[in-house]
C-alpha cells in the first residue's frame, strides 16, 4: 500500500495513483539529507486531513531537530490494494501505517517495538489489539480508536431530541424520523469513498452475533442469519429515504461539512469525522454517542488500533532514523497533537488531549470506562481481505442496487473463498 523508496513515483503511475509527495522542510538548513537518506513514511489519509496536516507539521520540527528527512505520501482511497502490491515485491516502506492491523496482517514485515521508551506507556486497553501472543508490539499507536455514533446536536436539538436518551434502535428510528420532519438528512454516509459503508456495517455487526455464532464465525462457518439482520437495519433505512440523496457521489468530505453546517442528524463512522467536520466550523456543536445493542443490553463503542498507528519496516535501511522518528512522536506534546487530529483518545496513557467541544462525550463514554467498547468485527471474525466485500455490500443495499439476500450471499461466498485461503 506504500511506494517503494527509490522507485516511488514510477510506481504510482504504473498503479495510476494520485498521490502527493511531501518533503519535509524545516528552519535547520545547515542539514541535509541525500535521497537515499530519506525515511519514506506511508500514510493511509488524505492530504486534505487534520491527520496529515498534522503529520506534515510533526515531521518539519522532527527535520529541524534531528536534520533527518521524512518523505511522506498518501493514499486515502486505495491503501490496502497498495500496501498488498508492495509487501509481495519486498519494496516496503520504512514506515506505513498499520490501520489496525499490526499483528494479523503486518507484524511479519514489521519491527518489535518492545524495547522503545514509550512502549510502556502504550494504554493496556490496546494490548488484546496491538500485541500478540508473545506480548510484542510492533506499531506506535497514535490513537485509540473509540467510535459510535456521531451527531450534530444542533440537529438534533432543532428535532426535539436528547442524544442521551438513545439506547436504543427504536429510540434512534424515533430520532431520525423527528429529524426527517425538520427537512434534514437524518443519517449521512458516502458511497464515493471506501469506507463509510463498511464502518456502518462493521459496527452494527460487533453486537448482532450470539456467542456461539462469533465462534461457528471464528471457526470458518459463516452465519447467515446473524449478517442479515445487519443489512436488514440498513435496509430498513434505506427503504425510509433517511440517506443522503447524492449517497453514491458524497465524499468523507461531504460527511464532514454535513455535521459542520448543520444539515446531518447522524454519521455511523469513526471520530476523525468530527475532526475534520471541526476544520471547516469550529463552532460546530458535536458529539457523539454509542452503538444501542442488537443482541446484548448495553450500548457500546466500536475500537481498538487506530488508523494513525504506524510501523518500521523490519528490511529498513533506514531503520534506526525510522525508529527516532517514531519516538519522537511518542513525545507527549506531539502525541496529544496527533490524537487531536483524528478526535480520538492517545494511545498512549500518560498523553492529556483537548477534545474541544468532544470533550462531554469522551468525559462520557471514554474516559469515564463506563461504556464498554467491542472490537472492529472485520478483524477479529472475518478473514483477511473481506473488508472491500463488506464495503461492496453494504453499499449496495444503499445505493438499491442490490437486495439483502443478495448482499449477504455475496459476503458468505466471499467468507468462504477467503477463509479458505486462509
Amino acid at each position: 500500500m506504500k511506494l517503494s523508496r527509490k522507485t516511488a513515483r514510477a510506481a504510482m503511475a504504473a498503479l495510476g495513483v494520485a498521490t502527493l509527495l511531501v518533503s519535509a522542510t524545516g528552519c535547520n538548513r545547515g542539514t541535509t539529507s541525500s535521497a537515499t537518506d530519506e525515511v519514506q513514511f506511508f500514510l493511509n489519509a488524505g492530504t486534505d486531513t487534520p491527520q496529515y496536516k498534522t503529520l506534515n507539521d510533526l515531521i518539519g520540527k522532527f527535520k529541524a531537530e534531528k536534520g533527518i528527512t521524512v518523505k511522506m505520501t498518501t493514499a486515502s482511497s486505495d491503501y490496502e490494494d497498495q500496501m498488498k502490491v508492495k509487501l509481495a515485491s519486498g519494496d516496503i516502506p520504512d514506515i506505513f501505517t498499520t490501520h489496525g492491523w499490526s499483528v494479523g496482517r503486518y507484524s511479519q514485515f514489521l519491527e518489535p517495538l518492545n524495547d522503545r521508551s514509550w512502549a510502556s506507556r502504550v494504554n493496556p486497553a490496546l494490548d488484546s489489539a496491538m500485541r500478540d501472543s508473545d506480548g510484542k508490539i510492533y506499531a506506535f499507536p497514535g490513537a485509540f480508536d473509540t467510535a459510535g455514533i456521531a451527531y450534530s446536536k444542533d440537529v438534533l436539538d432543532k428535532a426535539g431530541i436528547d442524544p442521551a436518551t438513545i439506547t436504543t434502535w427504536d429510540a434512534f428510528d424515533a430520532a431520525a424520523t423527528a429529524i426527517a420532519a425538520t427537512g434534514n438528512t437524518p443519517i449521512f454516509s458516502s458511497g464515493k469513498s471506501q469506507g463509510p459503508a463498511g464502518h456502518m456495517a462493521d459496527y452494527l455487526a460487533a453486537d448482532s452475533f450470539t456467542d456461539d455464532e462469533l465462534t461457528q464465525m471464528k471457526n470458518g462457518t459463516f452465519v447467515d442469519a446473524a449478517y442479515t439482520k445487519v443489512l436488514d437495519r440498513v435496509k430498513s433505512w434505506q427503504s425510509k429515504g433517511w440517506f443522503n440523496k447524492d449517497y453514491s457521489s458524497a465524499s468523507e468530505d461531504d460527511m464532514a461539512r454535513a455535521l459542520a453546517n448543520g444539515t446531518a442528524g447522524f454519521e455511523i463512522y469513526n471520530n476523525s469525522i468530527l475532526a475534520l467536520a471541526r476544520t471547516y466550523n469550529p463552532n460546530a456543536n458535536l458529539g457523539f454517542i454509542p452503538l444501542p445493542p442488537t443482541n446484548g443490553s448495553t450500548p457500546y463503542l466500536i475500537g481498538g488500533e487506530g488508523v494513525d498507528s504506524f510501523g518500521v519496516s523490519k528490511t529498513s535501511t533506514h531503520k534506526d532514523n525510522a525508529l527516532a522518528f517514531l519516538d519522537f512522536l511518542a513525545q507527549s506534546d506531539n502525541a496529544a497533537a496527533l490524537a487531536e487530529a483524528n478526535g480520538a483518545a492517545a494511545g498512549l496513557k500518560d498523553v492529556k488531549v483537548d477534545f474541544g467541544k468532544l470533550t462531554s462525550s469522551f468525559d462520557k463514554y471514554v474516559t469515564s470506562g463506563s461504556t464498554p467498547v467491542k472490537p472492529y468485527f472485520d478483524r477479529v471474525y472475518l478473514p483477511n481481505g473481506s473488508w472491500n466485500s463488506m464495503v461492496a455490500t453494504t453499499d449496495s443495499v444503499i445505493s438499491g442496487q442490490s437486495d439483502v439476500v443478495g448482499a449477504v450471499a455475496q459476503m458468505k461466498n466471499q467468507f468462504n473463498t477467503l477463509y479458505g485461503q486462509k
